[in-house]
Parts: C-alpha cells; sequence; structure tokens
C-alpha cells in the first residue's frame, strides 16, 4: 500500500467518524411518535392560553366559501396596491382583480437595515414611492383626475412578523432588532400616518393618498392561505399572464382538486403555518379579541377562524438545540423550529459545523469570509448535489467567486447540508402531521393525505428538502408551490 492511498484511509476514516459524530449531535434522540406527542400538546396549549402564536385572524373568509362572484368583481379602480415584507425583501406589486386577478406590475426592493425604528419604515416606503411615483398615473389613472379629486389607492400589506389583536409587533426574528419606539405602537395607524407623511413630501400629493383600511395588515402564512382557499373555491380563475406567471395553472389544478384539510406553508427566511378551526373552538381569550375587531361579517359558532400558527416558536419541550444552534439573545423568545429549519439560519449551522471539524473541507475552513461563502444558496446547491456534474460545477463557481486556487473536495459539506436538512425535516413533518390532526379534531387515519400550498425560496429551491419532508411524512404530504402568493393573498384579503 502506498503513502497516498494509506493517507487517504485514513482521511476518510476522519471524515466517516466525524459524520457519525455530527450525526448523533443534531438528529433527535427521541422516537418520532415522542416528538408528535410533545408537539400536540404544544399546540394545543399555545391555542389555548398564548399571545404570540397560534393567532386568530379578524379576516372573515366566510366570502371565499361562498359559490357566487362577487368576490370577482372590481374594488375600487380595479387595482391594487400590494406590498410583501418577506425579511430580506421588499415586494411591490399592481395587482388587478377583475377579470383576473394578476399581477400587472412587481418590483423587489432589497433590504439591508436590521434595526427597525421609525425611521426604518420612513425610509422603505420613501424608497417605494421613489420606485412608483411615474407609474401610478399608467395604473391607477381614472376621471376622477379630471375631477381634481384625490384618488384613494387602496394598500394591502402582507407582514411577515407577528401582530397581536391590537396591530402590536409581538417579536422579530430573521436577524431583525426591534427598537422601544415601535414596541407599542398600532402598526396599521402607525404605517397609515407613515404614507401620509411620505406622500406630503412628493408631487402625487395632489392626485393620489395610500388608504391602508382595517384589517389589512395580514400575516404571511394567512396570505398564502388565502390564495390557497382563494384557488380551491376559483379554480377556473387564472393567476397570472404573460409577464408574471406566478401561480402556474398546474399548481392551482392540483390544489384545486385535492381534499382534506387545507394548510398553507411558508419556508424561506422564517417559518411558518396556518389553517383554519371553527370560531367555537377558539378559547373564550381570542374569541373575544376578533369578535371586538371591525369586519364585514360577525362572527358565530358556524364560521371558520384562520389562524396564523407562528409555527417557528414550535418545538421548546422536543428540540435540543445544539452548539451550532442559533443562540437568542437573553430576554428574546426562542423559535427553536425557526433556528432549525428557515433559511435565516441552515447555512450559518454549516458554517459553524466546519469551523469546529476544519477537517471536513480545510480549504474553506480557512477561509475569512466563510459566513458570506457558505450562505443559503451555497448551502442549498450543496445539500441538492446528486452527481459529479453538480458537484463540479458548484466547485467552479466556488473558486472563480472567491479566487481559490486549491482543489475543494465539497462531498463531506454535501453530506452535512443534508444532515442539516433530515433532522428540519422531521420536526417539520411532525409539526405538520400536529397541525393537520388538529383541524381534524384528532379524526384523521394514518394515510390521510395533506396537499399545502407553500411559498418560500429556501424550499422552493431546495429539492433535497422537499424530498425528505415527503419521505419521512410517507408520502402524505404533497407540497404545491404558490409563488407571490403573499402578493396575491394581500389582494384578496381587500376583496373580503
Amino acid at each position: 500500500m502506498t503513502a497516498s492511498s494509506e493517507s487517504s484511509r485514513d482521511s476518510k476514516s476522519i471524515i466517516d467518524a466525524t459524520m457519525k459524530e455530527i450525526r448523533k449531535q443534531l438528529l433527535p434522540k427521541q422516537q418520532f411518535r415522542v416528538i408528535s406527542k410533545d408537539l400536540r400538546k404544544e399546540l394545543s396549549e399555545r391555542l389555548n392560553t398564548s399571545t404570540e402564536s397560534m393567532l386568530p385572524s379578524t379576516l372573515n373568509i366566510l366570502r371565499l366559501y361562498k359559490d357566487n362572484n362577487d368576490l370577482l368583481h372590481p374594488y375600487n379602480h380595479n387595482k391594487i396596491l400590494a406590498i410583501d415584507f418577506g425579511g430580506t425583501t421588499l415586494k411591490i406589486a399592481v395587482i388587478k382583480t377583475y377579470p383576473t386577478l394578476c399581477i400587472d406590475f412587481l418590483h423587489t426592493l432589497d433590504i439591508q437595515e436590521r434595526h427597525v425604528d421609525s425611521k426604518f419604515f420612513e425610509n422603505i416606503i420613501q424608497a417605494m414611492v421613489d420606485e412608483m411615483k411615474d407609474k401610478f398615473f399608467d395604473f391607477f389613472y381614472d376621471n376622477d383626475l379630471i375631477n381634481n379629486k384625490i384618488i384613494k389607492i387602496p394598500v394591502s400589506i402582507t407582514f411577515s412578523f407577528p401582530l397581536n389583536s391590537k396591530f402590536q409587533i409581538t417579536s422579530m426574528g430573521k436577524g431583525y432588532i426591534l427598537s422601544d419606539e415601535i414596541k407599542d405602537l398600532n402598526f396599521l395607524k402607525f404605517l397609515q400616518d407613515t404614507f401620509d407623511k411620505v406622500c406630503s413630501q412628493n408631487t402625487i400629493k395632489d392626485s393620489f393618498a395610500f388608504i391602508i383600511k382595517d384589517n389589512l395588515i395580514i400575516n404571511d402564512s394567512i396570505a398564502v392561505h388565502l390564495t390557497n382557499t382563494y384557488i380551491k373555491q376559483f379554480p377556473t380563475v387564472t393567476f397570472f399572464t404573460d409577464s408574471y406567471p406566478s401561480i402556474p395553472a398546474s399548481s392551482s389544478s392540483t390544489l384545486a382538486n385535492s381534499s382534506g384539510n387545507s394548510i398553507s406553508f411558508i419556508l424561506g427566511t422564517g417559518t411558518n403555518a396556518s389553517f383554519e378551526i371553527p370560531f367555537k373552538r377558539l378559547p373564550e381569550l381570542k374569541r373575544d379579541g376578533i369578535s371586538n375587531a371591525k369586519t364585514n361579517l360577525p362572527f358565530d359558532d358556524d364560521s371558520t377562524v384562520v389562524m396564523n400558527a407562528e409555527m417557528g416558536f414550535l418545538g421548546g419541550n422536543c428540540i435540543d438545540l445544539t452548539e451550532f444552534d442559533y443562540c437568542p439573545a437573553k430576554g428574546a423568545k426562542a423559535m427553536p423550529l425557526e433556528y432549525i429549519s428557515s433559511g435565516r439560519y441552515i447555512s450559518s449551522i454549516l458554517v459553524k459545523i466546519l469551523k469546529k471539524y476544519p477537517t471536513l473541507e480545510p480549504v474553506l475552513a480557512k477561509q475569512e469570509n466563510l459566513e458570506d461563502i457558505i450562505d443559503g444558496a451555497t448551502f442549498g446547491k450543496l445539500s441538492n448535489i446528486q452527481d459529479n456534474f453538480d458537484l463540479n460545477d458548484l466547485t467552479t463557481q466556488l473558486q472563480n467567486k472567491y479566487n481559490i486556487t486549491e482543489q475543494l473536495h465539497l462531498i463531506p459539506l454535501s453530506r452535512v447540508a443534508k444532515i442539516i436538512l433530515q433532522r428540519s425535516a422531521i420536526y417539520l413533518v411532525a409539526a405538520i402531521l400536529e397541525i393537520d390532526a388538529l383541524v381534524s379534531e384528532y379524526k384523521v387515519g394514518a394515510y390521510h393525505k395533506i396537499s399545502i400550498g407553500y411559498v418560500g425560496s429556501t424550499l422552493a429551491f431546495n429539492k433535497y428538502y422537499r424530498d425528505q419532508i415527503e419521505k419521512i411524512s410517507n408520502s402524505r404530504i404533497q407540497l404545491v408551490l404558490l409563488q407571490d402568493s403573499s402578493l396575491f393573498g394581500a389582494a384578496i384579503s381587500t376583496l373580503l
């Protein structure tokens, strides 16, 4: 045996031993049924007592279940300005509501700042107006302008952070730091005031005003759920144009023809889910909160309520966080499921593992900007490596982008990335199945199928992640991508 082959064998043994140690640290110690039991108990407790998760929306979606076309009729000027504040980006869209629900214009702004104060939102709205001010006349022109009337543009907002019944921000994850001046504000009124302030400083103030009506700030998971439900009720209505093919006909057909509970799922920068339960199943404290809200229709025992699970908070009793997982600041509310599953955190888990075990890939381990190299996109590509083409393509990309001349050996990192996602999928599947059981009041069979409309780049671009969720669920969970559903859902909330 040559010295080279012996060294190679020793290296493989070290990698295998390291991989075994990593699997032992990351993968759950409990059996799946024990995890499910813990999550079932936690879901029930949060439904009945929590003020930060399992929160009912004040939107009454009864109109979505009526067999009529009233919902499709023009609203105001047949156009809605929809905004999706999702985390790392802000999406602005002009949504046409009739005769089809589709995007007429779409623009994305990157958000770099992470300190959230009043100026943070003012700067975002100013940037949006700067981008759109020359386009408002194109999209919202009306004869009212001739009569010197100010056109009131309906604004619907999807906000990817939890709000309580008083429209106060209860917490912010995804790397944001919430300032004290924002915490106790009525966020809906604050945004309306900020829109008014920014608008007054621009030339459009004599022609246009932005109106955020009651209840038109919704959570991203609820926005996806409204889109999901809309598709099931109006399967013949298209959601796309040639310019913005957001929701393919195949996705609409899959959801329209699916049976069983309607659950919507988000796995991007954050992790969340939404679903419906009867109003009568809410505890008194949550029933009182939405009964007193301003809604188009009263809630009664026969109404269904859209629940925002704030799923990231789950797992306090069953997820064992390791030294590689995110550690929240002292006093911050822990979000165990989000820390181990969302795009905001999973790549950093791999970075920390590589720093502790540099033999996995010595060349990358010594790079000073390792967090930039192994970002969300690279993590996704590592976990999706299936053949030499995938491997060689990623190797070349990293070498060229970061001027790395030494040979890279990415297979060990790919194996670790897969372990990280296996761990994530186990807990996610357990949580989704328990949410489905909760909706069904625990009357579902072992082979009950669940079609889930979802959104989120982390899951959308990671086939291995999706495959693991399907595999661990024994093919019970079918994931259907609803791209831009946060924007469509915001518009639908205006129609209700």
